[in-house]
């Protein structure tokens, strides 16, 4: 789920991987999938989650289990962080034969391993279980591999006897074109407070900037720059109408760093002035 810091298993000699991270909101990496399992707690961290055909929003302390082959990505919005302003999280991954060894080693196994590998979606569990999950999944950091396997087939246990539990998305067809757009809006709806540039949003994508300007034109008939500055407007309408903040504070809030461009970017799509909009003196 995202890039490797310290206090992570990933050698030939474990049968899954272990990975607990600390890093930057913006370090997450993109939409992705693979052939294992993943098996994620968040233990710092809000903002917005793709899971194949589903997007919502996650906060702290969500547990899921991805299946193989389904894309998923989370894009973290820095809202809540550690002390050191990153986000944490730790992520198991592991493949089917782990779980086939598991269950030809441990007859006792059988019934759980059988259940696990018939979930076909993306689950979020319950507070109950995800609580006990991620109490093993903390202890493990400390732990050497033996230690960490033990705790991880008690892991598997909850989950195969897990009554309560969410679908948060499902395998689908995806169009490559209408991948990359969706994962572009979702950007701009995850980072608009920012200074969001071509270079960045072509890069989250896997684009040169070049070729992302053509693509956004030809998909959308508008520039991306067009189509973040009407998307910042929006949200600046519906803060005018609320009547809560100065014209200035709701320039920044939507992430215009320019009080003037603000002025001449609103009056150009809505015809008026914000002050006019709201029709009361900014005070």
């Amino acid at each position: 789920m995202t890039q490797k810091d310290k206090n992570n298993t990933s050698n030939k000699e474990t049968s899954f991987l272990f990975d607990y991270v600390h890093l930057d909101p913006k370090e997450q990496i993109g939409l992705h999938h693979q052939s294992t399992w993943e098996l994620s707690y968040i233990i710092y961290g809000t903002g917005i989650r793709l899971i194949g055909d589903t997007n919502e929003p996650f906060k702290s302390g969500e547990v899921i289990l991805i299946p193989p082959h389904i894309s998923h990505c989370w894009y973290f919005d820095g809202n809540v962080t550690d002390h050191r302003g990153r986000i944490a999280n730790i992520t198991i991954k592991f493949d089917n034969d782990f779980l086939n060894r598991c269950a030809q080693c441990f007859t006792e196994f059988t019934s759980s391993i059988t259940f696990i590998k018939s979930i076909e979606g993306a689950i979020k569990f319950d507070k109950e279980i995800s609580v006990l999950i991620s109490d093993l999944l903390m202890k493990m950091r400390e732990q050497n591999d033996a230690e960490k396997a033990l705790l991880f087939l008690r892991i598997l246990l909850l989950i195969s006897n897990s009554t309560s539990q969410t679908i948060v998305g499902r395998q689908r067809h995806i169009d490559k074109d209408k991948e990359r757009l969706r994962q572009a809006e979702i950007y701009v709806t995850c980072n608009f407070k920012q200074n969001i540039t071509l270079e960045s949003i072509a890069r989250h994508i896997g684009m040169n900037r070049a070729s992302f300007c053509v693509f956004f034109k030809k998909a959308t008939n508008q520039t991306f720059i067009s189509y973040l500055n009407s998307y910042r407007i929006d949200l600046a309408c519906q803060l005018l109408e609320e009547q809560k903040m100065s014209i200035s504070e709701i320039c920044y809030a939507v992430g215009f760093d320019n009080i003037s461009y603000f002025n001449r970017v609103f009056k150009r799509l809505k015809g008026v002035s914000p002050g006019s909009f709201r029709k009361v003196p900014d005070n």
